[in-house]
């Protein structure tokens, strides 16, 4: 028996679930919770499915793309579960869990997007209910021109005019979890399109002495 308890934290819809063997028990969420605490939403979940922090037997974590303040803040705090219990950890993408989301509303070969800031959005292309191919980044300008032409576009983030307004959900994963592989907890990283820029500092002044 598999009792999981899964962070989705990508978008502003933040939330925590506990699912035993696929079957979902609880889901608590906060809606433009940017500054949630996790703990917090972890608790009431657990209360709801009466379950105890000893009984969790798998930690799932959603990676993004999405706020990357709130991925590693779930990240930080599954962290700190498993090194406390010990609890194996696993990991899904958030744009996985949107295009299951989307596939199961009805929506069919859609483009999934998601805020990824400096006027860029995250994209992927959804096919039969999972992302095909690799994501990438899109203008903003050129994410209203794929609506405007008619194309289907699901996101989790407000301000593109006539797209599927949808959230990726801690209950799915939860779901999910029990099939889900672990991997040790240093390979969670968000999902992050863009290259890490580092500005080396300059070197440090020296005075002369008077």
């Amino acid at each position: 028996m598999t009792t999981c308890l899964a962070l989705e934290f990508s978008s502003e819809r933040r939330s925590a679930a506990v699912a035993r063997d696929g079957l979902l028990l609880s889901e608590a969420w906060v809606q433009g919770g940017t500054s949630t605490s996790a703990p917090g939403l972890i608790a009431e979940a657990l209360s709801k499915a009466g379950v105890q922090p000893a009984d969790v037997t798998r930690l799932v974590v959603g990676l993004g793309p999405g706020s990357y303040t709130g991925i590693r803040r779930a990240i930080a705090t599954f962290h700190g579960w498993h090194l406390a219990l010990g609890t194996p950890v696993a990991r899904v993408g958030s744009m996985d869990l949107l295009a299951s989301l989307a596939h199961d509303a009805g929506h069919r070969d859609c483009l999934l997007a998601s805020d990824a800031q400096r006027g860029e959005w995250a994209c992927g292309e959804m096919r039969d209910g999972r992302v095909a191919g690799p994501l990438r980044l899109l203008g903003r300008e050129q994410v209203i021109e794929e609506i405007a032409r008619g194309r289907r576009v699901v996101t989790p983030d407000r301000g593109l005019e006539g797209a599927v307004l949808m959230y990726p959900t801690a209950a799915l994963a939860a779901t999910l979890g029990h099939a889900i592989e672990t991997v040790r907890p240093q390979l969670l990283e968000p999902v992050y399109l863009r290259e890490a820029a580092f500005q080396k500092a300059p070197p440090a002044r020296h005075h002369a002495q008077s």
